[in-house]
């Protein structure tokens, strides 16, 4: 006989949607950093702090082993908080409308990121009543719960044995949300400071760094054309020492010149950002997109730069990395000759769970479309930008090359006379200033200009080097001689220049020099 039950969700569940869910570290920070710039941006909306205000404070402590995020959004009220972190997978932000179409959350499990992380979790919050509430989870416990050997237990009863909230009266007017994660591993990630600042330089909505990005208000100018500035909106994140010192103010890595390590030489080439193109680039709107990509001398693969590639963002987040629009290049490796941003406005596109990728949907299928098209025309553009460089370079060098090999062969084997000497310095003195002339053009990648000045200044030594040179073939030809005699066979030789192509005349100047070398019998 069939009986009504209610379903046990066991708490090895809890395990699949914290460590399973957040396998790499920082993702769980990100779902901190998520949640804090969702109330930052309802409190600008509600009107509690100007739009341009509110920020997000990490505080480290090595010594202590925790990791403090704070913010001062709406924050929550004790009755509030009992319900968003006690609770889980259920959220306000799920529900349809304009308010909750901003939240970059809406599933309600990112709170729960970093218990497999930590010791203790805790929440502080208070939205400015008078009232403070705090939310407190012995997250060693729950993580013991779902060992090998221990007696089954719900989701609920590990959360009702782990946890604990009570309310704080305070004399403190200020709204803001703090977690804390307590008992971190000494050897984790989150202790990092350089590793958190460059995770969340790439992958927080944090702003750009006037100081060495001066592009920002170009992309912003975009953003507005296309009709969504508000997919730009950015807060500040600030990581701080234990005693609340700031040690490093989070920006996008993005510069206005930068190095990277070409494959082909391993030499360090600089690349100098020279304008921000938007995209789609027929400038149509409306497509459930926007995004910008650097206008800048595309030289080779951007080896060891962080921000390399066209990625991804949805509410200002990064969703997963450039990747997912590497596979859409049909030659993946040029997808790091560039790079840019596409941000995504089509609210019917959901990020997955670990905001890595999209949902599978008909609207990503076609999104993937209309982005494969677009790469299409970059790439074709950075074959074309690829194939004239390599056809033009080549031919400029080609004659300067050929040239200083010539003269060095002959400093080695010996000049045949003054006049050859000559016409070679005067040979050098020319091409030296094509070079100089070609190396100034804007056509040339800054690779390609180094390469065009080296050879100039490589001409201008073996210039020097010819000039350099005393004695010639005819000097020693005709050193055995007396002045009068010399003076004859000189005069001949300019009377055959005169007669003869250079190559004729070279080959008679030899053979000459052969016959009057001492020792010949019919010199």
């Amino acid at each position: 006989m069939a009986t009504s039950r209610e379903p046990t969700l066991g708490v090895h569940l809890l395990e699949t949607i914290t460590r399973g869910m957040y396998s790499e570290p920082f993702h769980s920070i990100r779902e901190y950093i998520q949640n804090a710039y969702d109330s930052i941006r309802k409190a600008r909306r509600q009107g509690l702090i100007p739009s341009e205000e509110g920020e997000i404070v990490i505080t480290l402590d090595e010594t202590a082993k925790s990791l403090s995020i704070r913010d001062n959004g709406t924050g929550l009220s004790p009755e509030e908080a009992a319900v968003h972190l006690l609770d889980i997978g259920h959220s306000e932000k799920a529900r349809s409308g304009a308010d909750s179409d901003a939240n970059a959350g809406f599933r309600g499990i990112g709170r729960m990121a970093g218990i497999s992380y930590c010791k203790t979790l805790r929440f502080d919050t208070s939205c400015g009543d008078g009232k403070r509430c705090v939310v407190e989870f012995d997250a060693a416990g729950i993580n013991r719960l779902t060992q090998r050997g221990q007696q089954p237990a719900t989701i609920v009863q590990a959360i009702n044995q782990n946890s604990r909230i009570h309310e704080v009266p305070s004399d403190d007017e200020s709204h803001y949300l703090e977690v804390t994660l307590e008992g971190i591993d000494r050897n984790s990630p989150f202790l990092n400071e350089d590793l958190l600042h460059n995770y969340l330089a790439m992958n927080a909505p944090v702003p750009h760094d006037p100081r060495v990005w001066s592009y920002a208000d170009r992309i912003y100018l975009l953003a507005k054309a296309a009709g969504y500035p508000s997919s730009l909106e950015d807060v500040p994140i600030r990581i701080c020492d234990s005693d609340g010192n700031i040690q490093v103010d989070v920006r996008r890595p993005f510069k206005d010149t930068f190095q990277f390590a070409n494959a082909r030489d391993k030499k360090r080439r600089t690349v100098k950002v020279t304008s921000i193109e938007a995209l789609p680039q027929d400038g149509e709107k409306g497509r459930g997109w926007w995004g910008w990509i650097a206008g800048h001398e595309r030289q080779g693969t951007l080896n060891d730069i962080p921000f390399a590639g066209l990625r991804i963002r949805m509410h200002n987040i990064a969703i997963g990395d450039e990747t997912i629009l590497r596979m859409l290049f049909t030659t993946p490796s040029l997808a790091r000759w560039c790079f840019g941003e596409i941000h995504i406005t089509d609210l019917s596109l959901t990020p997955n769970a670990q905001r890595d990728h999209f949902e599978p949907s008909n609207e990503w299928d076609q999104l993937k479309a209309t982005l494969r098209e677009e790469i299409g025309s970059l790439e074709k553009a950075i074959r074309k930008e690829s194939v004239e460089r390599n056809k033009s370079l080549p031919a400029v060098i080609k004659k300067p090359v050929k040239l200083i090999e010539k003269a060095k062969n002959a400093i080695e084997s010996g000049f045949l006379s003054h006049h050859a000497k000559q016409t070679t310095i005067e040979s050098l003195e020319a091409e030296a200033e094509k070079l100089e002339t070609q190396a100034k053009k804007t056509k040339w990648s800054e690779t390609d200009r180094t390469e065009l000045v080296e050879l100039h200044e490589q001409m201008k030594q073996v210039t020097q080097e010819v000039r350099a040179v005393r004695r010639t073939g005819t000097d020693d030809a005709l050193s055995h001689l007396n002045k009068q005699a010399r003076n004859a066979v000189r005069t001949v030789f300019e009377v055959l220049k005169n007669e003869l192509d250079e190559r004729q005349f070279n080959v008679v100047q030899k053979k000459v020099h052969a016959a009057l070398k001492p020792g010949n019998k019919r010199s």
